[in-house]
């Protein structure tokens, strides 16, 4: 009897440990990263290969340099020569996921493709412009980023390119407005360990525990206890935040956009500093719905809303200011070929919007000097 158990335990374990195998020879093989990451990759592979963001002095977070499609100085794009050769004109391009290029590859978000515009279609051979938009960021991080670490870049020009994430910065509880994005959350560095089998986390995985295995941008942030933040329902465009029994338009009137005023004045400031030309531009946006899940982003009046008040005071700035201004909001089409949702474009949308920002620098001789 004790001979047939243990030949039963030897052969559940020999099966056990086929079906490991089996498993990991399938996902080194054949696997996708997100599969890898759920059920291969150890949570130090994970933060130094998978993870997109991480935590960042003074910015609470920024872009990983460890990550395949970073640099070294933690911008999206090829390495960047330091110090700025001579005869190069650089620009940089700040903003959150829609100057980053979410979605997109890195030769399909707009500053690359403004890039190419500008050498191909008007001869400016010597332009560069860097992409140093941060999913997430709004100008507050921005112009924190303009202060420590766009210097060393040398831009002769700036291009500041923001809006939905400011939106997100004033949907808190009015107790908390500090234009400090609360609402989002803290960086925290994932370092609990992942079990070291991958059969384990299949199984956990189709039982339905969650893995933290930090694919998700959203699952490396905590917010502050006792912090309410607006977060309408997505099945209906009631404008209503529960936690709070305000609604978000409220919400919003309560929490007008003082600091994105301050922080856009401020960044013109630091570019000046630097004798740095400033190109504001207006955030463009489609209010349709589209056929993806989320895609119905700016389908909420309260956003819409929201966006046209801070383009508003893009508007005034630039004039106040005297900056090089493009108001790519009143050009850019709606229609769903250009747009992956409401708020991100496809590469179509990154193109039309390329060519309207360089056909206007053109038109203003900023570039000739």
């Amino acid at each position: 009897m004790r001979a047939k158990l243990m030949l039963v335990l030897v052969s559940v374990i020999l099966m056990l440990l086929l079906l490991e195998f089996g498993l990991r020879f399938y996902l080194s093989n054949y696997g996708d990263e997100r599969q890898k990451t759920l059920y291969l990759y150890t949570r130090e592979e994970i933060n130094e290969k998978i993870t997109l963001l991480r935590g960042t002095a003074f910015l609470n977070f920024g872009l990983s340099a460890t990550h395949e499609t970073i640099n070294s100085l933690g911008y999206r794009g090829p390495e960047i020569a330091m110090p700025k050769p001579k005869d190069v004109y650089r620009m940089v391009a700040l903003g959150g996921s829609t100057t980053y290029g979410l979605f997109l590859d890195f030769w399909h978000a707009y500053p690359h493709k403004l890039q190419r515009h500008l050498q191909s279609d008007y001869d400016y051979s010597q332009v560069e412009v860097i992409n140093a938009g941060v999913p997430q960021y709004s100008t507050w991080e921005s112009a924190v980023n303009m202060l420590l670490r766009v210097p060393d870049l040398e831009p002769d020009m700036v291009i500041i390119y923001h809006g939905i994430n400011d939106v997100g910065v004033r949907l808190t509880d009015p107790e908390f407005f500090d234009g400090l994005y609360s609402a989002k959350g803290y960086w925290t560095d994932q370092v609990d360990p992942l079990p070291p089998s991958s059969l384990l986390r299949f199984g956990m995985k189709r039982l339905g525990f969650e893995l933290q295995a930090g694919y998700s941008l959203d699952a490396k942030f905590r917010v502050p206890d006792g912090l309410r933040r607006c977060m309408p329902d997505e099945s209906t465009i009631v404008d209503y935040c529960p936690g709070y029994d305000m609604s978000a338009s409220d919400v919003l009137k309560a929490n007008p956009p003082i600091y994105f005023e301050r922080n856009l004045r401020n960044m013109i400031r630091l570019a000046r500093g630097m004798n740095s030309e400033v190109l504001l531009l207006t955030w463009a946006y489609s209010p349709l719905d589209f056929p993806i899940e989320g895609g119905g982003g700016m389908v909420y009046k309260f956003l819409q809303d929201g966006v046209d008040e801070q383009n508003a005071i893009v508007r005034k700035i630039a004039e106040e200011e005297d900056t090089l201004f493009y108001d790519l909001e009143a050009s850019m089409p709606n229609d769903q070929k250009f747009w992956v949702n409401g708020i991100h474009m496809k590469h179509a949308g990154t193109a039309e919007m390329a060519r309207q920002v360089a056909d206007y620098l053109a038109s203003t001789g900023a570039l000739e000097a």
